[in-house]
């Protein structure tokens, strides 16, 4: 900082006495002066103080003026690139896998230089490549090497590519069974030695029986005839095997999910899936699940059963939107058809098991609503169906198209308001239940003595009826539930618990309810609702679900006989849609599951490949009231739009 000390001289002879420094002109005004002064600060003066005896406001006026003067530095001088530096200088690199390279570029004296255009070349790009970035990916085994250029100056990285050597192959699923004719896709992971997979490995397939099952070079095995083989894949000496049982079709048993996959968290095969090209594939294509080995058909397609630009079917509970199995042998099944929310255009259609489709056509009564029409639940009517239009519940004859009301249908709902949805019925087709226009007033009616009776909540919007017809849980589709006993037409207490209860989405069984409880921690709990005491129970079977975003259904019927008297042996589904962080320790990962009431027998149906879903083409997993076919959404691996899809379920 240079200072002039200025005793007892006037602003004007300060301001003169600057005029000695040799620097470049400024032109300073300076307040209450009768002329200019031009003063000449030298470069690196930062201020100027002025110690004055007299005239002091102008002193402080030429003070201010000159010690608001920019300091004039000369602007930095351009260096050429002198030295470029790439780091690492060397390394190795597997095949596949990505190294990332850094550049330092400095001047002649050494100074680091940036901003300044950089290029990469590989000497070898059969060997490996590299980005724009200084992105190096290896490619095959070899040497390398890695330029970096700017301003005609280069750097280099030796770099060699080697192989990981294969330490395991593990071949998924791990045991399987197929039935004489079906066939199964078998995947192979090369492994290195921490169990990491290794891509772009050649695999090869062996049958230990051929006679009795066969493999593809594909990795595709095919039932010949009833036994058991191993199938094992080998790549680069290391192998691993897979048992796999065949056993004789048996299309006309009772349905039996033990013979289903035991769910171990089984990811989706969505390589072998698109490879299907389903999206693409007419309504009747069929193909085995790529995991699981069950049979899936396409019901639906873009114009089948008529021009859509979605079909599918609308809830996982509630309606039966599948029939019981009717026909020969008890094989054929008709399926609801009906893009949610629409009217006036739910259609039918006939499926059987190993077969496929006949017979798409459009139902002549319609319902006023979604989920407002299901199947009965008695094996000796399998083709009636009953539809709720709006001010009635009409008898449904789904073989002859026509109303066929018998008894005391149809229900005239118009006295109480007229149907919305929700129509369910228990397992005897006499207690029927549903929700009026309000959307907050429940109905239950009996088809035997014509009584009708409501209830309605604020807070309501879902009546659930179990199976067994006694009991209705009326909830919010979550945390305030409470409990309406048809026998005595009583009510249980309000209960509300935003932390403990957790009645949504949920199967509708026999005397019970099963949902996933979304407030617990991930990979979140199976609950089991039930009355008790004249309200509501909870308990916990499973610490384990598919994810938060799932639904249930409890559609299969099962009688004393098949659960030994025990409720709690009995099976209901789901389908979750997630595969992510809260589902990293699930059984269950965008799949269709099935599990006992007790959390016994997890077992894994299908992966349903349905990618992000809209909510109306979420899976929905239903199963027939006797639990031979399961129907489900799917948008195909996310492919723009959504179709209905049949799974068949094992049989014995």
């Amino acid at each position: 900082m240079t200072e002039f000390g200025v005793i007892g001289l006037s602003a004007r002879i300060a301001a003169r006495a600057l005029l000695s420094e040799p620097c470049r002109s400024h032109r300073i005004k300076l307040v209450n002066l009768s002329r200019e002064v031009v003063v000449r600060p030298c470069p690196g003066v930062k201020r100027l103080r002025f110690l004055v005896g007299r005239s002091a406001a102008l002193a402080a006026a030429a003070y201010a003026a000159i010690s608001c003067l920019a300091v004039e530095t000369a602007g930095p001088t351009s260096s050429a690139v002198a030295s470029v530096l790439v780091s690492p200088a060397a390394g190795d690199l597997a095949v596949g896998e990505t190294m990332q390279l850094t550049v330092t570029l400095k001047d002649a004296a050494g100074s680091r230089l940036t901003g300044r255009l950089v290029t990469w070349e590989s000497s070898n790009p059969g060997v490996a490549t590299v980005s724009n970035s200084g992105l190096v990916t290896g490619v095959a085994p070899g040497q390398v090497t890695i330029t970096a250029s700017s301003e005609g100056t280069g750097g280099r990285a030796a770099i060699s590519v080697t192989v990981i050597p294969v330490a395991a192959v593990a071949v998924w699923p791990p045991s399987s069974s197929i039935p004489v004719g079906l066939t199964l896709q078998l995947t192979a992971t090369p492994q290195d030695r921490d169990g990491n997979p290794l891509q772009g490995r050649l695999v090869t397939w062996a049958s230990s029986n051929p006679s009795v099952a066969t493999v593809s070079p594909e990795g595709l095995a095919t039932g010949v005839t009833q036994g058991s083989a191993t199938i094992t894949a080998t790549s680069e000496g290391k192998s691993g095997s897979a048992p796999v049982t065949v056993r004789m079709p048996q299309p006309f048993g009772v349905a039996d999910p033990t013979l289903l996959p035991v769910a171990s968290g089984q990811l989706p095969n969505l390589v072998a899936y698109l490879a299907l090209n389903i999206a693409s594939q007419p309504a009747g294509f069929s193909y085995n699940d790529p995991v699981s080995g069950v049979r899936v058909w396409k019901v639906t397609s873009s114009s089948v059963p008529t021009t859509n630009s979605s079909a599918g079917h609308d809830y996982s509970d509630g309606p039966n939107e599948v029939s019981r199995g009717w026909g020969t042998n008890s094989n054929t099944y008709t399926i609801l058809i009906g893009p949610p929310q629409s009217t006036g255009k739910y259609y039918v259609v006939d499926f059987t098991r190993g077969v496929g489709f006949t017979n798409y056509r459009r139902l002549t009564v319609q319902p006023a609503h979604d989920l407002g029409v299901s199947f009965s639940n008695l094996a000796g009517q399998p083709r009636i169906a009953y539809i709720m239009t709006g001010t009635q519940i009409v008898r449904y004859n789904t073989a002859t198209m026509q109303p066929e009301n018998t008894g005391r249908f149809p229900l005239d709902l118009s006295t109480i308001g007229g149907g919305f949805g929700w129509l369910q019925h228990d397992k005897n087709d006499v207690w029927f239940a549903g929700l009026l226009n309000d959307q907050s007033m429940a109905y239950a009616w009996n088809s035997e003595t014509g009584e009708l009776r409501t209830h309605g909540e604020t807070w309501l919007n879902e009546p659930r009826l179990e199976r067994d017809g006694r009991y209705i849980a009326l909830t919010n589709t979550n945390n305030t539930i409470r409990l309406w006993d048809l026998a005595t037409n009583t009510f249980g207490p309000t209960q509300n618990d935003r932390l403990n209860i957790w009645l949504g989405h949920n199967a509708n069984l026999r005397g019970q309810w099963v949902t996933t409880d979304v407030n617990a921690s991930a990979p979140f709990d199976l609950d089991r609702y039930y009355p008790s005491g004249g309200q509501i129970a909870k308990t916990r079977f499973l610490n384990n679900s598919a994810g938060a975003g799932i639904h249930h259904s409890g559609n299969w019927v099962q009688s004393d006989a098949e659960l030994g008297g025990d409720l709690n042996r009995q099976w209901s589904f789901f389908s979750g849609v997630d595969n992510n962080a809260f589902t990293a320790r699930a059984l269950w990962k965008q799949a269709i599951g099935v599990v006992r009431s007790d959390g016994s027998d997890a077992r894994l149906l299908v992966h349903h490949y349905d990618v992000s879903p809209i909510y109306y083409a979420d899976p929905f997993a239903q199963p027939s009231p006797d639990g031979k076919v399961v129907i489900f959404n799917s948008n195909m691996g996310g492919s723009g739009r959504y179709d209905l899809f049949v799974a068949e379920m094992p049989l014995r």
